[in-house]
């Protein structure tokens, strides 16, 4: 049966769930999307199998953390079908502890794969479609004319590869471990600045509306600290000053100029004070 989602990344055809006598299996579509020759001649061809390669590597996760594991997988040359776990979840607040648990285990995450040079990613959002968008909201027009300086600053920044688009709907609660998560979705295997995955496991459920942005602060405090002490865990030496500026400084590129009112305003005002 389909499964109802929000098609916001381009590189997702389709999910289902698939059940049967045996059980049930999830079922996850990637397609190489159609990009227009305008689009490409600037951000080159988007990374669409990223994922699958992610779930078939040999990349140790920190403990706590999980891959749903894979059934099988059908390669069609420009389409993949990935037909993973399909992961019960446990209905659980995502409360501080929570928070503090699932950054630690970023901040591991990026201590494994730390180092390298910058990844397309953020240049890609920006030259790709913040150029276009980030002059129709006049409020935001003095960030996105400092959008190209931070771009600098946050490539200047120690890179690691962790998760991209880490926020808590993507690190699933299993009912059977609820202290532990399996993380799904994850995309744009390359390098991002230190601390850039705070950025959507800070603000994912405000985007859901299923968090007040008034309570966001105290999380970040929390998170910060948390992905900070998994960096030293393995042994990397970041201040915890460039990992605000990773997450704050990621999350004014990614989403400060396409984010509802309220959140916006709390993402640029965090922008504009690095």
């Amino acid at each position: 049966m389909p499964v109802a989602f929000d098609p916001v990344a381009l590189t997702t055809a389709a999910v289902y769930r698939v059940v049967s006598a045996d059980g049930s299996a999830f079922v996850k579509v990637l397609r190489r999307p159609h990009v227009p020759d305008e689009f490409k001649a600037v951000v080159g061809e988007l990374p669409w199998r990223d994922e699958a390669e992610f779930l078939l590597s040999d990349f140790v996760l920190p403990p706590g953390m999980r891959r749903p594991r894979v059934l099988r997988v059908d390669d069609f040359g420009d389409r993949i079908a990935l037909w993973l776990e399909d992961v019960r979840c446990a209905d659980v607040e995502w409360d501080l502890p929570r928070f503090r648990r699932a950054a630690l285990g970023l901040g591991r995450w990026a201590g494994r794969r730390f180092g390298g040079a910058p990844g397309r990613a953020l240049r890609t959002l920006y030259e790709g479609r913040l150029l276009r968008d980030a002059f129709q909201r006049p409020h935001h027009s003095a960030l996105a004319e400092r959008v190209p300086e931070l771009l600098a600053r946050l490539e200047a920044l120690p890179q690691a590869n962790g998760h991209n688009d880490a926020c808590p709907q993507n690190l699933l609660v299993p009912r059977d471990d609820p202290e532990s998560f399996v993380v799904i979705d994850v995309t744009w295997q390359c390098p991002n600045p230190v601390g850039a995955d705070l950025g959507q496991l800070l603000v994912g459920l405000a985007q859901a509306g299923r968090m007040a942005v008034a309570d966001l602060p105290p999380v970040r405090e929390a998170v910060i600290d948390a992905y900070c002490e998994g960096l030293r865990l393995e042994n990397r030496a970041v201040s915890r000053e460039e990992v605000v500026l990773g997450c704050d400084g990621t999350l004014a590129v990614r989403s400060a100029f396409h984010a509802a009112p309220e959140l916006a305003g709390y993402l640029v005002e965090r922008a504009m004070a690095l």
